[in-house]
């Protein structure tokens, strides 16, 4: 059985602090033959390290705040061409880690609540318009920060030129999205963690 390593992070509630992430994410690969590794990405980075070995591919989720670690883990899936999935913070970290960009913000135009937020346009001959076959399609956003620019192929914008997509069509899979596809398994979410599950394969 393959596995997926999904990185973990910490958060406080109620003056107590956890180590996790939406429920969610763990949900979207309920259905696939696969088992899931959790990953806390502020461990020490030699365990970080050990975990992600144990893995076929890793999901770089959401959160508020990215480590060093997250930038070392980047670096080495990216190295290895172990198939990468970033979700919100998690593509931002990619993004960051190629180029000289830095985060922006973009709160409140895109920190909504609604799983139908916006519009994002896709560049065409890309993996992202490989996988949804679409060069528009609509999705949920609810990031307060952005990023300003990257050397990886950015694959997808939003009408007001927010960078929602950005990959590399040179590795098996290094695809991250701006938005949730977890939070909304609509037809071209669940297209994108197919194609995430096969690259494994």
């Amino acid at each position: 059985m393959k596995k997926i390593g999904i990185v973990v992070r910490s958060f406080e509630e109620n003056l107590k602090n956890f180590v996790g992430c939406r429920k969610e994410v763990l949900d979207a690969f309920q259905d696939y033959p696969v088992g899931l590794v959790l990953i806390p990405i502020d461990l020490s980075y030699e365990q970080v390290l050990y975990l992600t070995r144990l893995c076929d591919g890793v999901v770089l989720t959401g959160g508020d705040h990215f480590t060093q670690n997250d930038f070392l883990l980047v670096d080495y899936l990216y190295q290895q061409d172990i198939p990468v999935l970033g979700i919100c913070l998690g593509m931002q970290v990619m993004a960051l880690n190629f180029g000289e960009g830095r985060e922006i913000n973009v709160d409140p135009i895109h920190c909504q609540k609604n799983n139908d937020a916006h519009h994002i346009i896709i560049k065409s001959n890309t993996l992202l318009n490989s996988i949804v076959k679409k060069d528009r399609i609509t999705v949920n956003s609810r990031h307060k920060t952005g990023v300003s620019q990257t050397q990886l192929c950015v694959s997808a914008k939003s009408s007001d030129g927010v960078i929602e997509a950005v990959e590399d069509k040179s590795k098996r899979f290094f695809l991250g999205v701006e938005w949730h596809p977890e939070s909304s398994l609509n037809q071209y979410n669940s297209l994108i963690i197919d194609a995430f599950i096969q690259s494994l394969m």
